[in-house]
């Protein structure tokens, strides 16, 4: 049950905000998420830098 009110949550939010814009449904794409941290990270690091920090971003992956 609360999986059809997820749904139905998401179907209706979606639905509104077309409505509201005008503008067609856009799928995010797969990699949204991986982009959205990558962008969360860079403003992060800026963030700090204007903060006084020296810091670079690093290709390493930590756990």
């Amino acid at each position: 049950m609360k999986g059809r009110i997820a749904s139905a949550h998401l179907l209706l939010t979606i639905a509104y905000n077309i409505l509201k814009t005008g503008e067609p449904y856009q799928e995010l794409g797969s990699n949204y998420l991986e982009e959205k941290q990558n962008n969360k990270e860079l403003k992060m690091i800026e963030y700090l830098k204007k903060k006084g920090y020296s810091i670079a971003p690093s290709k390493q992956q930590t756990a």
